[in-house]
């Protein structure tokens, strides 16, 4: 069966093109969301096995959603795909229960911390 990633951001473009992405790389199967609060709401519908966060969002941003999704889904790791990756933000990210940060200059390096997180999670 096929692996779930919920990817959330508030660019319909950069959301599309990460689905496309995902889904003819990895053949995952991906739903979205647009921002934090909409994220909550769908991860509990959809139980994905991994979570793209953006973290520069309306509504609640990435660092303000991922504790509530660690703690209704703390087994689902939680990529951060952002424009403004750094150590400080790392730390951030860490501990609001994010599992990796990847910045938005290195689509290559989501799709590896991706099949990273999603192979050691089966």
């Amino acid at each position: 069966m096929a692996k779930r990633v919920l990817i959330v951001d508030d660019s319909d473009q950069l959301r599309k093109a990460l689905k496309a992405t995902l889904e003819a790389n990895l053949g995952v199967i991906c739903s979205e969301a647009s921002d934090g609060r909409s994220a909550v709401d769908r991860a509990l519908e959809l139980n994905p096995d991994l979570i793209v966060l953006d973290l520069s969002m309306p509504v609640m941003n990435g660092l303000e959603a991922a504790p509530h999704l660690k703690r209704l889904l703390p087994a689902v790791p939680i990529v951060l795909f952002t424009s403004f990756a750094g150590n400080r933000l790392l730390t951030l990210a860490l501990a609001a229960g994010i599992t990796t940060v990847v910045g938005k200059e290195s689509p290559g390096g989501l799709i590896a911390a991706v099949t990273t997180l999603l192979a050691a999670a089966a």
